[in-house]
């Protein structure tokens, strides 16, 4: 927006007049100056856009709560049927038998008894007279009765055990295997084992004393174990004996 100043024309009265004239056209260019200022800052700077229309806020009214279905009342179980009473069965009462009555038998006259008959009379014979002499004894015929058996002697175990003891060593000495390498090292000895015998079945085998050689001690008690036993006695069987043999190694029976 331009300002236009009209300045209307000046009067010239005296000296003093002469002397403000420049000092009012110097106030009146600075207010000039001032005007064109301000209408150049206001061009520059826009009017400040106008305040945003008011923002309603609509309240809404609160939702009613949903309404609670309540459960279906439970219907009351039908009453089950009475059962009818079941008749009771009428007896009927048996018919009456028919009794059909015999005619009367006819009475028979009793048949008469025979008078009974006199019995005979036996006479007995006489009784012959008693003998008084005495009578002589009859001495019965005796016979010697046999002897009786002599009972037998009683069995001697200890005997019966020491000689089936040396069947048993014969037989383990039979048995006896002579390790190759014990040969081939001379080794010589005995060993005593020890084991228990009942029945032909061996347990508790063991070696008792020690020939000093592995090889040979091994080789005793499979002698023992592997033996073909003679049949034990009757008077042993039945019973667990402990023997204790000696099983010998020499060369010369290899």
């Amino acid at each position: 927006m331009n300002a236009v100043l009209h300045h209307a024309p000046t009067v010239w009265q005296d000296d003093e007049d002469g002397k403000r004239w420049p000092l009012a056209a110097l106030a009146a260019l600075l207010l000039e100056v001032a005007l064109i200022g301000a209408v150049v800052w206001w061009s520059r700077h826009p009017a400040s856009p106008p305040p945003p229309p008011p923002v309603q806020i609509v309240l809404e009214a609160p939702k009613p709560a949903p309404k609670t279905v309540a459960p279906p009342t439970p219907k009351p179980p039908e009453p089950k049927p009475v059962p009818k009473p079941i008749p009771k069965p009428v007896v009927k009462p048996l018919p009456k038998p028919i009794v059909h009555k015999a005619p009367p038998k006819p009475v028979q006259p009793p048949t008469p008894t025979p008078a009974p008959q006199p019995t005979p009379k036996v006479e007995a014979p006489p009784a012959p007279a008693p003998d008084t002499k005495p009578a002589m004894p009859v001495a019965a015929p005796t016979h010697p009765a046999p002897p009786s058996p002599p009972a037998p002697p009683a069995p001697d175990v200890a005997s019966i055990k020491a000689t089936f003891e040396a069947e048993l060593r014969s037989a383990i000495q039979a048995a006896v295997r002579y390790p190759q390498a014990a040969k081939m090292m001379q080794l010589t000895g005995k060993t005593l084992v020890g084991f228990d015998f009942r029945d032909g079945a061996i347990s508790h085998l063991r070696v008792l004393t020690s020939s000093g050689a592995d090889l040979l001690d091994h080789a005793a008690l499979d002698a023992v174990r592997n033996a073909p036993y003679p049949t034990t006695p009757q008077a042993l069987q039945g019973k667990s004996m402990a023997f204790t043999i000696w099983v010998r190694f020499h060369l010369s029976d290899s």
